[in-house]
């Protein structure tokens, strides 16, 4: 069977199109770092003892930082706790890569014997690293 060179070159860009539209497995930007991970107080972790916007891995954590800092913290309302055994998880402002996102405040049940840090920002040699919620013992 003989082969049309324009049908070869008609194939093999439809075989490209199709592997371009299909997508590759080049790393997005979770898996750069570029984006401060959402957090809730039910995922947070138990505390047991650049200038530019990335991230950075120590031996323990990693530290997201963000090129510029977030605005001022939201204003919530805050309604009233479903039970006494629920607590106010602050909001807070989320690096998405391009801009500081809010995640709203919510109410979440607490845990016995520990206490929440909420997530925040702080300034360390003038980049805005992001530090993430986590629970503490009370002493």
């Amino acid at each position: 069977m003989k082969i049309n060179g324009k049908a070869m070159v008609a194939v093999m860009m439809m075989m490209v199109g199709s592997l371009a539209t299909a997508g590759c497995s080049t790393a997005s930007a979770a898996d750069t770092g570029l984006v401060a991970p959402e957090e809730t107080a039910a995922t947070a972790p138990v505390d047991g003892a650049s200038s530019t916007a990335g991230v950075e891995k120590d031996e323990r954590f990693f530290h997201y930082y963000a090129p510029f800092a977030p605005p001022r913290a939201r204003f919530e309302v805050r309604g009233f706790a479903p039970s006494a055994r629920h607590f106010w998880a602050p909001g807070y402002y989320r690096w998405n890569g391009r801009e500081h996102v809010w995640i709203g405040g919510r109410w979440e049940l607490g845990r016995e014997g520990l206490l929440f840090v909420a997530p925040h920002w702080v300034n360390r040699f003038g980049r805005y690293e992001y530090i993430p919620g986590r629970w503490v013992r009370r002493f």
